[in-house]
């Protein structure tokens, strides 16, 4: 029998979660939670929507597990505070994770979502209320804390800490043996290859970026395999 499942948050992100786990008939979702102030409807996605404050009168929390469907918004803070306050009161969490995905080490905590084609090697340790997003690398021996977000593509090299709370952005890339202190930002497509200690923001500068416009006729002629230079 499927475990019965009440996801928390009912905008984009909950519906996400709630869209992967029917794809993926992973669980039994029985409803929604949001707390009172949130609260705009009593349906969504055909599920009733229950108030967090009375969750406990609800559902049985030794029968009914949750998932807080939150991002990274306020770099993780939103989402470790309202699973901090759950756990306080009792509730168990689940993890969701793709069949298609590769768990070679430890996924030490809960409320822990691994999307489709990550990769985590031998010995990688996953701590509480991480996401790892699609298609992220997680090499041997690192370590990521909690409430951490790690981004579709990003690469994590082996034998790296990312500190708790951090945040890792798309298509970065940290190289082996780097520690990432916690509360941390790495940007998008940032190449991170030395110790960024707590509370640091790591990014590319696109002033850098250089764009040189062409006639249609030019930019056809950048891109020629060898054969047909002559």
């Amino acid at each position: 029998m499927k475990e019965k499942l009440v996801i928390v948050g009912i905008g984009s992100t909950g519906k996400r979660v709630y869209d992967f786990v029917k794809d993926y008939d992973l669980s039994d979702v029985i409803g929604f939670a949001v707390n009172d102030e949130y609260r705009t409807t009593d349906v969504f996605c055909d599920l009733p929507v229950y108030s967090v404050e009375k969750l406990d009168e609800i559902i049985d929390k030794k029968a009914v597990k949750v998932f807080v469907a939150i991002l990274w918004d306020r770099l993780n803070s939103h989402r470790r505070r309202v699973y901090e306050s759950l756990k306080a009161r009792g509730f168990i969490f689940a993890n969701i994770i793709s069949p298609h995905s590769v768990i070679r080490g430890k996924i030490n905590g809960t409320n822990c979502w691994v999307k489709d084609y990550v990769i985590v090697q031998t010995n990688v340790e996953v701590e509480e209320d991480t996401f790892l997003m699609a298609s992220c690398f997680v090499g041997a021996d690192t370590k990521i804390g909690p409430h951490c977000f790690i981004a579709t593509r990003s690469t994590v090299a082996g034998c790296c800490v990312i500190g708790e709370q951090s945040f890792v952005g798309l298509n970065c890339t940290v190289f082996d043996y780097t520690t990432v202190g916690k509360k941390c930002i790495l940007g998008a497509c940032t190449v991170v290859k030395r110790n960024v200690p707590d509370f640091s923001v790591v990014k590319t500068n696109i002033s850098d970026m250089i764009i040189k416009q062409l006639s249609e006729d030019e930019i056809e002629t950048k891109l020629l395999s060898r054969k047909n230079v002559r």
